[in-house]
């Protein structure tokens, strides 16, 4: 695998990322056989503070599916207006764009809290090869994307014959 496949459009290092790294969803499909080995569903009947056992299967499900191969690969979102504009443009990511940052970025600024557009700047600077192994070196002491990611809701998707915006 090329580390260029670590590179997200929009600025993202996907090697920082649990859907592209899968310990998670490796974990997940591993307590789900676990669970289903000991008939763990007639185990949590009985205890009301543990929730809906059906609903804690359904997000263990989606935990364990859960993988991704970075944009470059052909993973994430398959709609993604932003991976589109790249590709569209013959781009690796935003950082070769003149227009950057565009509204396009603005979500995904917010939801990354400023950590997306410092990459996109940074590749700028140095290029694609000495970010990819400043991210490298940061993720091996410790560093996932869960540290600069912020809750916030998605945009409101429009009502049908409006664009539609994707993140």
């Amino acid at each position: 695998m090329s580390q260029r496949n670590l590179i997200g459009c929009c600025g993202i290092y996907c090697g920082a990322c649990f859907a592209y790294r899968s310990e998670i969803p490796n974990l997940a499909k591993r307590l789900a056989n676990a669970l289903n080995q000991e008939k763990f569903w007639k185990i949590a009947v009985p205890f009301d503070w543990v929730g809906s056992y059906k609903d804690f299967r359904k997000w263990l499900g989606f935990l364990a599916r859960i993988r991704c191969s970075g944009c470059q690969a052909g993973g994430g979102n398959p709609f993604c207006e932003i991976r589109r504009c790249c590709q569209k443009r013959g781009y690796v990511s935003c950082a070769e764009c003149e227009e950057m940052p565009c509204q396009k970025l603005e979500w995904m600024i917010k939801r990354y809290k400023g950590w997306i557009l410092k990459n996109l700047q940074r590749i700028k600077e140095v290029g694609y090869d000495a970010w990819l192994d400043e991210q490298r070196k940061a993720v091996e002491q410790g560093f996932k994307t869960g540290d600069v990611i912020a809750s916030l809701p998605r945009p409101k998707k429009r009502r049908a014959g409006k664009q539609r915006r994707d993140y």
